[in-house]
């Protein structure tokens, strides 16, 4: 039997990864994704919070960000997502958009600024007034407000009531509608110290190799 370094690793339980590396990845907008599948393919929620609700921090939307964000949409309690996108966290954190401008990232446009955040279709345009009013029977958009407290052109400060979820707008106000943002890791995660116990167990199997050969 060939004993490989790979298989060593997942037999000592010690492989590299984490409890959020995700198992599942999702490429443009997608709509009516279960909770569940989400939950179960390395996702895990950093901030949750009705449409309704004002002057939250961004800093705090993003605070134990992995490797990628997901901003998503649902009714209060359903199991399933109305819509949902993912983008890398060292895109989206740092982003900031000119007005109805957007950057396509994983099969979406993504935008943030001082008047709005959130994305759309690959190809879409957006008509940030304040929110993307674009396109409203389209089920690929997500917006919600932001605020600056000043010049709307400046990065987003505070996350204001979100507006859109694919075609259901104006819900600045609701408190039926959720927006949430979880993450993932993609990289795995090497554990300190372990390769030398790895390697050491490694040339134990070896020699137990031989002797049986010798044998």
């Amino acid at each position: 039997m060939r004993t490989t370094l790979a298989a060593l690793f997942v037999a000592t339980g010690l492989a590299g990864g984490s409890a959020s590396a995700a198992t599942v990845d999702y490429t443009g907008p997608q709509n009516d994704v279960a909770v569940s599948d989400v939950l179960n393919g390395g996702w895990s929620i950093i901030y949750q919070g009705l449409m309704s609700d004002d002057d939250v921090p961004i800093a705090d939307l993003f605070a134990g960000a992995g490797d990628k964000l997901m901003l998503a949409t649902r009714r209060v309690g359903s199991t399933t997502f109305d819509l949902l996108a993912t983008i890398g966290s060292n895109i989206f954190i740092p982003l900031q958009t000119a007005p109805n401008t957007s950057v396509v990232a994983n099969g979406a446009g993504w935008y943030k600024n001082g008047r709005s955040m959130g994305f759309a279709g690959e190809t879409d345009t957006i008509n940030q007034s304040s929110a993307d009013i674009n396109g409203q029977s389209e089920r690929d958009r997500l917006s919600w407000h932001t605020n600056v407290g000043g010049d709307r052109n400046d990065a987003a400060s505070f996350l204001s009531g979100g507006w859109r979820s694919g075609d259901n707008t104006d819900l600045n106000s609701s408190d039926e509608w959720e927006r949430l943002v979880l993450t993932a890791n993609v990289t795995p995660v090497p554990v300190p110290g372990a390769l030398p116990l790895l390697l050491g167990g490694l040339g134990g199997l070896v020699a137990l190799r031989r002797r049986k050969k010798a044998a």
